[in-house]
């Protein structure tokens, strides 16, 4: 939420002048967007501590040991004290507070080189906390009994902490400038971008291995989901083309023609049922005569059958 509230205030003050020159902006819209950024300051600040604080707190939930306990909630508790002093000293470097960013109010303020050099003091241990907290997860992870490659992939998640660290350390040198406020909106943008990239480096490095169950769970279900939609799309693409399977009619050879006769042998044998009469057709299966002995059958040659496909000199 302060990161969300510092974002806004700053993006409202680009609009309003932050990071042009002060000799091109009329004199309500530089006020108005010095005002934004001082203001900005302290939900910014609030967003670096409690960052720092979620990731040591998730260090934490890996420690083994008491000693890793007290050394993280010690950095914790400093961060505290050093942090919110920062934000009470910013408000109360003029009197009235207005005199910060309207310099035509009446009232005096500190010399801006004070608040400076603390801020440069705070932001180096700022920077130098993102690196411990991107760094000791190594040490706690490594003796860990998971696979490899998991230790691995947590670590440098873990370690996104030094862009952090790095992005803090480009921000400290940045911090200078506040003592030099003849020209504050445009001195003052290459802080703000320093400071919200370790802002939301911070975020996405403390966030990132909580959301491990989550994208598990996303992957099981496109896994599942493009595995239901294959196999279905295969399934219909064989059955569209899947052809009536062949089945060889039995054949049996037989020399024995046994025939039903009722009147002559010329005449077919017809079947009366209860629907109607019915055609049956005799089919002749013949084999050589030496069949019955044993010897090979040979097929018969063409002139031992008629048109009609009977046998001219014998009829069974």
């Amino acid at each position: 939420t302060s990161a969300v509230i510092g974002t806004t205030m700053n993006l409202v003050g680009l609009n309003y002048g932050i990071g042009r020159h002060v000799y091109y902006l009329q004199p309500d819209d530089a006020v108005l967007a010095t005002k934004l950024y001082w203001l900005s300051g302290a939900f910014v600040i609030t967003a670096l501590t409690t960052g720092k604080v979620s990731v040591a707190f998730l260090i934490l939930r890996l420690s083994i040991t008491k000693w890793h306990f007290y050394l993280l909630h010690a950095i914790n508790i400093s961060l505290a004290l050093i942090n919110l002093p920062l934000i009470i000293w910013t408000y109360a470097q003029c009197r009235p507070s207005a005199r910060l960013w309207d310099p035509t109010v009446p009232g005096k303020c500190q010399d801006p080189l004070m608040q400076s050099s603390y801020a440069i003091f705070q932001g180096s241990y700022g920077a130098a906390t993102d690196l411990l907290y991107a760094l000791f997860p190594i040490v706690i992870i490594w003796p860990l009994q998971m696979p490899r490659p998991r230790k691995i992939l947590l670590a440098s998640i873990m370690a996104l902490g030094t862009f952090s660290a790095a992005a803090g350390a480009i921000k400290t040198f940045y911090l200078q400038q506040l003592k030099a406020r003849t020209d504050f909106t445009y001195d003052a943008s290459s802080l703000m971008i320093w400071y919200t990239t370790e802002m939301y480096v911070i975020i996405i490095a403390g966030s990132l291995p909580t959301l491990r169950p989550l994208f598990q769970k996303t992957v099981y279900v496109f896994h599942s989901y493009t595995h239901r939609s294959s196999k279905g799309y295969h399934s219909h693409h064989h059955a569209a083309h899947e052809l009536k399977p062949y089945r060889k009619k039995k054949h049996t050879d037989t020399s024995i023609l046994q025939t039903t006769r009722q009147r002559s042998s010329d005449q077919d044998v017809l079947a009366t049922n209860a629907e109607g009469i019915t055609k049956t057709v005799d089919i002749v299966f013949a084999s050589s005569p030496g069949a019955e002995e044993g010897k090979k059958w040979e097929p018969w040659e063409e002139q031992h059958f008629g048109e009609r496909g009977t046998r001219e000199d014998e009829r069974v």
